[in-house]
């Protein structure tokens, strides 16, 4: 891929290739990732790969309202302008991840931080925070509280990971034994019916952020660096 561009009144041409995406998952802060921890994250990956940050439909600077249908047509667009791609997704902008590097064969590597494995795991209780943050802080565009989760049920029978993580490979899921918002067993499920290569990351202590823990990510870069192993389980005390 390449990106048309003018620095200081010169035409530049750039061309973007040892791609990671970056993908956030339902936001808890207004505004774009640009503005969020995310850019941070973004500028350390750079020391290793070209890093790609975006906003889904309905959140940050773009446009629409949420769907989870949405960010499926929304990454497998943006990871099929690239010749390969590695994927890193946290939280919810896990499913979407595993959607496209099963029906993408560009997409080299898939890392899932703390990713719902299907609607179950969700707690009416996160889905309440989700919609009334969403309402009163304008995190994401959605309607009234029954029409969002039902059609967030409803993507996620079509596109939920644990129906589509047997067709993909090279797979790092990742998740804190804290974490709150997802729990750990979702993870598990997911590495049982992951196709090797594949790992599994348990992070002692760790809650829902982990990209906020150098330590993680560390790991993370790691795993799309080096060679992978048919299939292995870690712990980070």
């Amino acid at each position: 891929m390449f990106l048309d561009i003018n620095i200081s009144g010169n035409f530049a041409r750039i061309y973007v290739e040892n791609t990671v995406l970056l993908c956030h998952g339902l936001p808890a802060e207004p505004g774009s990732v640009v503005e969020k921890g995310y850019d941070k994250l973004a500028r350390y990956f750079a020391r290793y790969f070209t890093p790609v940050i975006f906003d889904f439909s309905g959140c940050g600077l773009s446009r629409k309202e949420f769907s989870l249908r949405r960010w499926v047509e929304d990454l497998i667009n943006i990871a099929g302008s690239f010749s390969h791609v590695d994927i890193v997704a946290f939280s919810m902008g896990g499913v979407p991840a595993v959607y496209t590097a099963a029906n993408l064969r560009n997409v080299r590597s898939v890392t899932l931080v703390a990713t719902p494995c299907c609607f179950d795991v969700l707690s009416l209780k996160i889905l309440q925070e989700v919609h009334a943050n969403a309402k009163t802080r304008g995190t994401l565009r959605v309607g009234d509280f029954s029409s969002f989760v039902m059609g967030l049920k409803e993507d996620m029978m079509e596109f939920e990971p644990l129906r589509w993580i047997e067709k993909v490979k090279n797979v790092l899921l990742v998740h804190g034994t804290k974490d709150d918002v997802v729990p750990l067993e979702s993870s598990e499920k997911l590495f049982r019916f992951a196709k090797s290569p594949k790992k599994l990351l348990k992070v002692i202590g760790g809650g829902h952020k982990l990209r906020q823990e150098k330590a993680v990510v560390d790991k993370i870069i790691e795993w799309i660096t080096g060679e992978k192993k048919k299939e292995s389980v870690e712990i980070i005390p």
